[in-house]
């Protein structure tokens, strides 16, 4: 951006140098010598020269002018700053030499960056007395303040941006940070925790064993119910078959005795039916003759 203002004040200026030299009152050899070199662009020569005139015609408010145009046009800015502010101290100057003054402090100030006060002095040129160069420049460096404006608008954006990203980032880090500082406490408090009881663990494996080795017993037990018992049944099967064939083996005993024995007689088989019947005699009605010739 410099580069490029310089550059455009070269062919906007240049004639406002040329135009700065005019007759001396009092001229010096230095200053005829200065013109010359200016002229053909040995600025540093002309530098050389217009400061000997400067100091050889003291109070001489062109032969500052002067040599401020040849410092600045080697972009010594503060230099020319200073001759051009000797060149008003010495109250000669003119209205056409301040307004081209203040023209080239502008020009100066814009080459140093500092567009503000250029802005402040084309504006004092112009009210001095109005010329084109210092309205264009004028223009020039209004524009390239507002673009500053603009450019500090959007950094300043980007900077708010930017502190509020980082501001959640370094909230999401304190949170992280926390639960870790969290998880870590409910660590040490466990360990503290299982330190304190020691035997808590090993009295729940003792007694996850000792019911697990009951359980085992609880299965012998019942297996050894169900033998017992099935024994038992197996006893009382054989009791019960024993008492079978026992009875078996009576009846038929009877059977053979019954057989063995003579046929009762009729009578015999009366009574003890009615024996049988719990009938006694005495109720017996008298009969008539049996055949075995007896009465009851």
């Amino acid at each position: 951006m410099k580069n490029r203002f310089s550059f455009l004040l070269i062919f906007v200026l240049m004639p406002l140098f040329l135009q700065a030299f005019s007759l001396f009152e009092k001229e010096a050899p230095e200053s005829r010598e200065g013109r010359k070199k200016y002229a053909v662009g040995e600025m540093a020569e002309a530098e050389n020269e217009f400061s000997k005139a400067a100091k050889r015609l003291e109070n001489n408010a062109e032969a500052y002018y002067d040599l401020g145009n040849a410092l600045q046009s080697q972009q010594k800015f503060e230099e020319a700053l200073n001759a051009y502010q000797k060149s008003l101290e010495t109250g000669k100057t003119t209205e056409n030499l301040r307004s081209k003054i203040f023209h080239n402090m502008g020009n100066s100030f814009a080459g140093l960056g500092k567009y503000q006060d250029a802005e402040k002095f084309y504006m004092k040129s112009l009210e001095e007395e109005p010329s084109k160069e210092s309205a264009e420049n004028l223009e020039i460096v209004r524009r390239i303040i507002a673009q500053q404006k603009e450019q500090e608008e959007q950094q300043k954006q980007q900077q708010e941006n930017q502190d509020q990203q980082d501001q959640e980032n370094k909230d999401q880090d304190q949170e992280q940070q926390d639960q870790e500082n969290k998880d870590q406490n409910q660590e040490k408090q466990d360990e503290k925790e299982q330190n304190e009881n020691p035997d808590n663990e090993q009295k729940d494996e003792q007694n996850q064993e000792s019911a697990e080795q009951n359980d085992e017993n609880g299965e012998g037990n019942d297996d050894e119910q169900n033998s017992g018992m099935n024994d038992e049944d197996n006893e009382t099967q054989d009791e019960e078959e024993n008492q079978s064939s026992t009875a078996e083996a009576e009846e038929q005993d009877d059977e053979q005795q019954n057989e063995e024995k003579p046929k009762e007689s009729s009578v015999l088989k009366q009574f003890k039916q009615r024996k049988n019947l719990q009938i006694s005699p005495f109720m017996l009605k008298k009969e008539q003759k049996s055949d075995s010739d007896q009465t009851w």
